[in-house]
């Protein structure tokens, strides 16, 4: 945690680094600096000069920045913070601050990115619909940018879910909404997950911060699904940074006579994972969510995913008691007849995220498997 004084002068750095300036101040961060003397070093180095790092304070007010952040009741999440996502400080050009409007939690590392075309097909619209909301329902949350088309659909299709999460990452200040139609749709991700920007407040849409906030998108998400996308669609980058950075691409296959489907069919060619239903992201993940390799600080992922706030050590991989009396009751359950998450919870007294918790990690161990019609059975 930065005192007052280092997160002005880490705002002013958010705001003035980039490219190589921006990754010199990140390997000085690792080595122990901070910024107030990353600031120093870049100006002697004179990768930054004082004028761009430290403006008239007409153009650029950091004291005032941390004034109306707190007062718009948005977060500023620095690279410092212990709860930054470790998924997002991994990558090479991570970025130094967050700027976040509604809520982060542990949950959000198991996530998946849903992107695609802004002017899509009745098919690209539901199926990105369709494959957020059973992404929510198997209890990932889903990433996206908010933009119209497939971001849209995406955010909706999770947040019909009763317990869905989502974030969505702006190319413009998190106090800015745009396109300006998705208004509503802005306020319900703020109540159900978060509106996430490296940007400062008032930023503007401009069109070159789109292929940057793409980064963030997929440094957040286990995975990137295209479900969508012309050929010199920017979801395709984003794909490619997730390639870059370790990620999973996943592509939804598209009509050969639509133009849109170009991209995605271009990415399966390439050996992306093809995608019919939110299942196959799930066995494609399955390693990490057994290994753990998708590691946070708080959370491990080796039950797919862990509520519990009581304490941030690593559990045992073999489940305590009341979670195996769960397993047992949901498995019996089962037996009598095949259950939508919905039909289950109805029948439970438990919390909904324990019992989908539980439902996600018996899926993943193949000891139940999800139909189309959204129904679990056990596996014989």
């Amino acid at each position: 945690m930065l005192n007052y004084e280092e997160l002005r002068a880490l705002l002013c750095l958010n705001r003035t680094a980039s490219g190589l300036a921006a990754r010199q101040a990140l390997a000085l961060f690792q080595e122990g600096l901070l910024p107030r003397e990353v600031c120093e070093r870049l100006m002697a180095a004179g990768a930054l000069s004082e004028e761009k790092l430290f403006p008239d304070e007409t153009l650029f007010h950091p004291g005032r920045e941390i004034e109306s952040a707190g007062l718009a009741g948005i977060r500023l999440l620095t690279w410092f913070d212990a709860d930054y996502s470790q998924s997002l400080r991994s990558i090479e050009n991570a970025p130094l601050v967050l700027y976040v409007r509604g809520t982060l939690t542990p949950q959000d590392a198991a996530a998946v990115a849903v992107v695609g075309s802004r002017h899509p097909s009745f098919y690209g619209s539901s199926q990105a619909e369709r494959l957020a909301r059973e992404l929510a329902e198997s209890g990932l949350t889903v990433v996206s940018g908010l933009a119209r088309g497939i971001d849209e659909a995406a955010h909706k299709g999770c947040l019909t879910v009763g317990h869905g999460r989502t974030l969505a990452v702006l190319g413009c200040g998190v106090d800015r909404i745009y396109p300006r139609e998705n208004e509503k749709l802005y306020a319900a991700i703020a109540e159900r997950g978060a509106l996430i920007s490296e940007f400062p407040l008032g930023t503007g849409p401009l069109a070159w911060h789109f292929p940057r906030r793409n980064r963030i998108i997929a440094g957040l998400s286990m995975g990137v699904l295209v479900v969508e996308a012309h050929l010199r669609s920017g979801s395709l980058i984003t794909a490619q940074l997730a390639a870059e950075q370790g990620r999973q691409v996943f592509a939804v296959p598209g009509p050969v006579d639509q133009w849109t489907s170009r991209g995605a069919n271009q990415l399966l060619r390439e050996g992306a994972v093809l995608v019919e239903s939110a299942q196959d992201i799930l066995e494609d993940l399955a390693p990490l969510f057994k290994t753990g390799m998708a590691q946070t600080s708080a959370v491990t992922l080796q039950k797919q995913f862990d509520f519990s706030t009581e304490t941030a050590e690593p559990e045992s991989s073999t489940p305590q008691s009341g979670t195996a009396d769960l397993d047992d009751v949901l498995l019996k359950l089962l037996q009598e007849e095949p259950l939508t998450a919905d039909e289950i919870l109805v029948r439970r007294t438990q919390e909904s995220r324990e019992v989908l918790a539980v439902l996600g990690r018996l899926e993943i161990s193949g000891r139940i498997a999800k139909a189309r019609d959204g129904r679990f059975a056990v596996c014989v």
